[in-house]
């Protein structure tokens, strides 16, 4: 059973989002988080009907003769995708469930083959992951699966990292954060996560790199992790 969400995107960030303004690691997670949340679905949905009333009510502009005749032409070149009934259409396989575990249909688009977190890369403390590659090469994307009560070593971030747990969970300094939450580090806030009993698998977006903390972390920032 989902556990209750407790931490979500602002309403800047849906607001963005139901706009279209949002870079595409944003817009990844963001979508990703609102296939578990029925509340910020709601909210999304307002500003959308919002927007579309603004939109409706606007000027006419004149536009080109031709204009609809060729949005049907590039609409009719283009494959129809395959319907999908929800959100979490896709499963990945992995060590720490018997069963498959269900992912967001948007996220499933960023794995190429990799559905199977056995062939994903391992790091420490048995962690596996996989790059998450956007157009954007300044923005960087990590599909993590952490085994049972392992931690990460102590680390912050040139930037803003966002994290959005997508099976099991882990807590920090701060809290407890389950399936769903969607948890924004600032660049000032140094962490270390440990997974919670059933592991966790999360997906991380982050701008410049991570900073980890001591010997160890010494070591692991000479690394591309």
């Amino acid at each position: 059973m989902l556990k209750e969400i407790n931490l979500h995107p602002s309403s800047d960030m849906l607001l963005k989002y139901s706009m279209g303004n949002t870079t595409e690691a944003e817009s990844l997670i963001i979508s990703c988080h609102i296939a578990y949340c029925a509340e910020c679905k709601e909210e999304l949905k307002k500003y959308e009907t919002i927007g579309g009333y603004y939109l409706s009510n606007h000027k006419e502009l004149s536009v080109s003769k031709d204009l609809w005749k060729n949005i049907l032409v590039k609409v009719d070149a283009l494959e129809q995708e395959e319907h999908q009934t929800n959100y979490t259409s896709y499963s990945i396989k992995s060590g720490l469930s018997h069963s498959d575990i269900k992912i967001p249909s948007t996220l499933s688009e960023y794995l190429g083959s990799d559905f199977d977190t056995k062939n994903w890369k391992s790091s420490i403390n048995n962690i596996k992951y996989k790059d998450i590659k956007f157009q954007d090469r300044n923005i960087s994307g990590k599909l993590l699966e952490i085994p049972a009560n392992k931690s990460m070593p102590k680390h912050g971030h040139e930037a803003l990292e966002a994290t959005l747990v997508l099976h099991g969970g882990y807590c920090d300094e701060k809290g407890d954060y389950n399936k769903g939450d969607l948890v924004v580090a600032s660049s000032d806030e140094v962490h270390s996560p440990v997974s919670a009993d059933s592991g966790c698998i999360c997906l991380v977006v982050y701008s410049g790199s991570l900073q980890f903390k001591g010997l160890l972390g010494s070591i692991l920032n000479l690394t591309k992790f």
